[in-house]
């Protein structure tokens, strides 16, 4: 019965991280298509969504989660990029799950 009970826990709790870590991913793949890099930062720091509002790419059927999105520049005489990093929250999951992409400036 405890062997059950854990493997259905298990199971449900892959599921949810699975479902966070494909919507922090989506996102991600949004920003890094972005069509004007200088933009990028003003366009989705800070931004958050949920499956109740318009979100890009959608989140319906997915409610109880919210994705946020923060996006940083990094820029002086070397280097030039745009660090994205989108946090995937949700009461069933047992920690927030964030994925984090460089998005680096082409001259």
């Amino acid at each position: 019965s405890r062997f059950g009970q854990a493997f259905t826990r298990a199971t449900r709790d892959a599921a949810n991280l699975a479902v966070a870590s494909d919507l922090a991913t989506a996102r991600l793949q949004v920003v890094m298509g972005h069509a004007t890099y200088s933009t990028i930062v003003s366009t989705y720091n800070g931004t958050s969504e949920t499956s109740a509002g318009a979100a890009n790419p959608s989140m319906d059927g997915y409610a109880g989660y919210t994705r946020t999105t923060a996006a940083t520049r990094t820029q002086n005489d070397s280097s030039d990029y745009v660090t994205v990093t989108v946090t995937l929250s949700a009461a069933v999951l047992k920690a927030p799950v964030a994925k984090t992409a460089v998005i680096a400036a082409f001259r």
